[in-house]
């Protein structure tokens, strides 16, 4: 390996040295803020690498192939600066999280800092999925992201401060997710195996090259791939494979749900962006046929069960369910400049909507935490439904008890139903323009049929929050009192999705010149 080709997987080093540096550190100095300070500055010093790296590839020809296995070029950097800059966000997530739940002062054998080293593995992973060129790195990056996120759903089980309830709810979230995802391995393996049977190769430019001596509709290929698609499908929640989804983001510890929602899916979508844009999948009507069900039957379905449900992070679960399904129709219109364009630009405004809610969420569910606590009660105790932090009776009237909460909520819900200036209209938009480029009147059918769904039960919840019905005679009249890393957060997500609603050419050209 050359020392070009060794410079370019920078933020991948940077990030394992991080890793092998906060083992260590751990080992010697247990202390949960100085855990969280090792991660930021390893994520933000692979951040940095991202924008090193990419300022040497114009000389390149715009991409840099690292031996067989991996391939930098700017969409991937873009990729994993978003990957990185999510993390951060989940850090600050955890850290107030753990921070209510695992009291040294109270519970000696409490220790945090496990959750920053799988956090960072976790991390290692999806980057390692956005660069894979080659099948061998496709399967490292998709199994590290399991093997970190399975103890990182069971979290709640070990040596905090959680109630028996969460506990078995966290070990249940973690283990209907590895059974399904061993499941989906399987087949993905399975896939790998037949498409290397058909082609002889393992790296995507072999395949693309050997490929073209066969047919597109080669039963072997054909065959693997659709294997492989069905494999990602699952990672990526889509009808009918997303059974898991609900359960397992309603009973994991609410950053590590913020981590699936955002940070596994965004690795899948620039994994298969660069795999059927490298084979030119997109001629293959068998995978545009099994897409097309499927995006279909997410953006209808998510958004039915969502009308159905109280608990918020099931109802956020079903929602990001629709969202993947209006992703995958812009991804559907091929390998053109816009078609690409528009999956990044969605892909971003879900990541910073959906980020936004769930830390939301969270950060007022550790408040109720910390007052109940103090009071001798548990979160997961409660009887009624209106002080339970997760039920979508807590809201009623969270607008006059938490002004600054709410408004921030509600930007986040508004962008989620595609309302004008917020990133997610823009997004929306953007999947409009690429169903009508396409000609794709079905989808588009349905990206209307579920967006009118989405924006019932959005709303439904926006009218709920503004309600004033028995907040006074409710325990949950309550202030909210939020940590200031979180209201920073908070803050932060909810300034970028309203300037990128505002001013949406600033990305749009950062995209365009990528």
């Amino acid at each position: 390996m050359s020392a070009q080709e060794l410079f370019s997987i920078l933020p991948l080093l940077l990030i394992s040295a991080g890793i092998v540096i906060l083992l260590l550190q751990v080992s010697f100095w247990r202390n949960h803020a100085g855990a969280l300070v090792t991660t930021l500055i390893t994520l933000v010093a692979a951040i940095i690498a991202c924008f090193w790296v990419g300022a040497t590839l114009s000389g390149n020809n715009g991409s840099i192939q690292v031996t067989a296995l991996l391939s930098i070029d700017y969409n991937s950097l873009f990729f994993c600066l978003l990957i990185l800059v999510t993390a951060i966000a989940v850090s600050v997530m955890g850290y107030n999280y753990l921070k209510l739940r695992c009291d040294l002062n109270r519970n000696p054998d409490s220790y945090p800092e496990e959750f920053y080293i799988l956090l960072l593995l976790a991390i290692l992973g999806a980057s390692t999925l956005v660069f894979a060129s080659h099948f061998a790195t496709f399967f490292l990056g998709i199994e590290l992201i399991s093997l970190a996120l399975y103890p990182l759903l069971g979290f709640a089980v070990t040596g905090n401060l959680s109630s028996s309830k969460d506990q078995v709810n966290s070990l249940e979230s973690a283990f209907k997710y590895l059974i399904l995802s061993a499941l989906s391995t399987a087949l993905g393996l399975f896939g790998i195996a037949l498409i290397y049977a058909a082609s002889g190769a393992l790296d995507f430019s072999s395949i693309a090259t050997r490929i073209q001596d066969l047919s597109q509709t080669s039963a072997l290929f054909a065959t693997g791939a659709t294997l492989l698609v069905i494999s990602v499908a699952f990672k990526l929640s889509l009808v009918p494979f997303h059974i898991w989804t609900p359960d397992v983001f309603q009973g994991a510890p609410t950053p590590t749900t913020a981590l699936i929602a955002t940070v596994g899916k965004t690795a899948v979508i620039a994994f298969l962006l660069r795999f059927f844009n490298t084979l030119n999948l997109y001629q293959s009507p068998i995978l545009i046929d099994l897409l097309t069900i499927a995006a279909i039957a997410s953006m209808l379905i998510g958004n039915l069960l969502a009308l159905m449900q109280n608990n918020i992070k099931r109802l956020l679960a079903y929602s990001s369910i629709g969202h993947i399904g209006y992703l995958i129709v812009a991804f559907i219109i091929g390998n053109s400049a816009f078609g690409t364009e528009a999956v990044i630009y969605y892909m971003v405004a879900y990541v910073i909507t959906t980020l936004g809610a769930f830390a939301i969420v969270g950060l007022i569910a550790d408040s109720v935490e910390a007052t109940q606590l103090t009071n001798g009660t548990n979160v997961s105790d409660v009887t009624n439904s209106a002080d339970d932090p997760y039920h979508r009776d807590f809201y009623r009237g969270l607008l006059w008890r938490s002004p600054w909460l709410a408004s921030c909520l509600a930007l986040m819900l508004l962008s989620l139903a595609g309302i004008p200036l917020t990133i997610g209209f823009i997004g929306k938009f953007y999947v409009f323009t690429a169903g009508v480029e396409g000609k794709m009147w079905t989808l588009l059918a349905g990206v209307v049929i579920g967006s009118a769904l989405g924006l019932f039960y959005y709303l439904r919840l926006l009218l709920t929050m503004v309600q004033r019905d028995a907040i006074d005679t409710s325990s949950n009249s309550e202030t909210l009192q939020i940590t200031t890393s979180g209201q920073f957060l908070i803050a932060t997500l909810a300034a970028v999705l309203v300037f990128f609603g505002i001013f949406p050419q600033i990305l749009i050209n950062w995209i365009n010149a990528i």
